[in-house]
């Protein structure tokens, strides 16, 4: 009898760790989809803003952005005792394509240099969902005020996810040392799966809460906002763009 109630509850705890783990892959999937989306979007919006407006314009047009992908190069840096040399605001067109800002990195471990690279994508993915859940949390809040106010918060939150969206992503030289540890991660996974580990149920179970489930899918939901901003603006230029060329015709 005991025996078949712990065999019950180990394919009950089995079924909701699957459920759960296919739950995860589908959000996770979702997610990196969607950096994937306004990672292009981003490389996209800054090519066909630099035909219309000027390199200063651009430049403190994202210019919130530009701050705390820097100031987040510099945080993960100090985090990491990593020694850093100047930083610079000025923007400057390269082979590379336009450069905003930049922070001297000292050379350190593949590692390191990765985390750093890839943190100013960490604080703008956390930024993103954070102003979108604080502006959703609050949205009754802000109806109930003057029309003007509502209409400015909306504004400045667009701006903000405009701004910090299109400028999180790591430029070539922050990707130094990617490689690598991509590497090293994918033949770590190869031969814990071969060596057959894996962790138990009842740790995936206390791991995949409804609560992290809930906010991974937010969090999937979220990063919406700022692909849909970009395809608007795109969408208004390019619409902008065809009437004129018809009107010339």
């Amino acid at each position: 009898m005991q025996d078949n109630q712990n065999m019950s509850k180990r394919r009950l705890i089995a079924s909701s760790v699957k459920s759960a783990t296919i739950r995860i892959m589908i959000y996770f999937g979702l997610i990196f989809l969607e950096i994937l989306i306004l990672f292009l979007l981003s490389r996209k919006m800054s090519r066909v803003l630099s035909r219309f407006i000027s390199i200063n314009f651009l430049f403190f047009l994202f210019l919130p952005g530009v701050i705390i992908h820097e100031f987040s190069h510099l945080l993960m840096a100090v985090i990491l005792f990593v020694p850093v040399g100047n930083m610079e605001f000025t923007p400057k067109v390269t082979s590379g394509g336009l450069k905003l800002g930049s922070i001297e990195i000292s050379k350190t471990d593949p590692v390191r240099r990765c985390v750093i690279g890839f943190s100013p994508v960490f604080v703008g993915l956390m930024l993103v969902i954070s102003i979108v859940y604080f502006f959703t949390s609050n949205i009754l809040f802000f109806k109930d005020k003057d029309f003007y106010i509502l209409g400015g918060m909306v504004l400045g939150v667009a701006y903000l996810l405009f701004a910090v969206g299109n400028t999180m992503f790591a430029s070539s030289r922050d990707m130094e040392g990617t490689i690598e540890i991509l590497i090293a991660l994918l033949i770590i996974f190869i031969i814990s799966y071969i060596i057959g580990f894996r962790p138990p149920l009842s740790f995936v179970e206390n791991l995949f809460t409804k609560e992290l489930l809930d906010m991974i899918g937010k969090s999937a939901m979220f990063l919406s906002a700022p692909i849909a901003i970009d395809i608007v603006i795109l969408g208004t230029i390019k619409i902008i763009q065809n009437l004129k060329v018809k009107s010339q015709k």
